[in-house]
């Protein structure tokens, strides 16, 4: 998993690097440089340089190290910490749910993609069950595989619908 996180991370910030570079090279007209070192609440994560996202990042990174750190020896605090993670990526695909229910449609959507999805999460599912793994793995599992089956059903009821007036816009 620690593999798995690190070449997300690295794809993560790769996309990150072209959609700012995209954003740039699309630009009608040049504005003003937005940076992170400006502080200014009203261009969160709507900065024009690359930079600025590594330095949020590694803010973040920084300060959740030292309090991990110094909470090291709480349990309740590292055993929410890790909750929450897991519970985080248990909630990966209630945004496309969601989206889902307001187009009533999943036009676009990759029937395949989402198979896989559930596969895999069934199978982590499963190996968390059968390991003992702490309770919090094989609920959040659980979650993450009803919400791929929710999905799928989707795409059932769904299937005759069109696609979405504002698909076109990308909302």
């Amino acid at each position: 998993m620690l593999v798995q996180s690190v070449v997300m991370n690295i794809t993560m910030f790769l996309m990150i690097h072209l959609c700012v570079m995209v954003r740039r090279n699309n630009a009608i007209m040049r504005t003003r440089e937005r940076v992170f070192s400006d502080f200014d609440s009203r261009y969160f994560w709507q900065w024009t340089d690359f930079q600025s996202y590594l330095d949020f990042m590694l803010v973040v990174w920084a300060i959740g190290a030292v309090i991990t750190y110094v909470m090291l020896s709480v349990t309740w605090f590292m055993e929410t910490i890790g909750f929450l993670a897991v519970f985080t990526e248990a909630m990966l695909g209630l945004p496309q749910f969601v989206r889902n229910y307001k187009n009533k449609s999943t036009h676009g959507m990759s029937i395949c993609m989402v198979i896989m999805w559930t596969a895999g999460d069934m199978f982590k599912t499963g190996y968390f069950i059968l390991r003992h793994a702490p309770t919090q793995f094989w609920i959040c599992g659980t979650l993450q595989v009803s919400l791929d089956l929710a999905i799928l059903l989707q795409v059932y009821i769904y299937r005759k619908n069109p696609a979405p007036r504002n698909a076109h816009r990308g909302d």
